[in-house]
């Protein structure tokens, strides 16, 4: 009885631990894809902001090409 008792006690700590690990190999994948995100995130922002710079570049050029215009007149 005894046996039966420590067997069956193996087995579920057994489990808990099987249980425990794959926990924590989903609990890593979640991190793997929330710093995945923020990455991309991140390269998104870069990316706007280039645009925006380059935008307002066009913009600074655009408006020194008309007043250059209107000089020559």
């Amino acid at each position: 009885m005894l046996f039966v008792i420590s067997h069956w006690s193996l087995v579920i700590s057994h489990w808990s631990s099987v249980i425990s690990h794959w926990s924590l190999v989903i609990g890593h994948q979640s991190l793997v894809i929330s710093h995945w995100s923020l990455v991309i995130s991140h390269q998104s922002l870069v990316i706007g902001l280039q645009t925006t710079k380059d935008e307002g570049q066009r913009t600074k050029d655009k408006g020194q090409t008309t007043k250059d215009k209107h000089k020559l007149l």
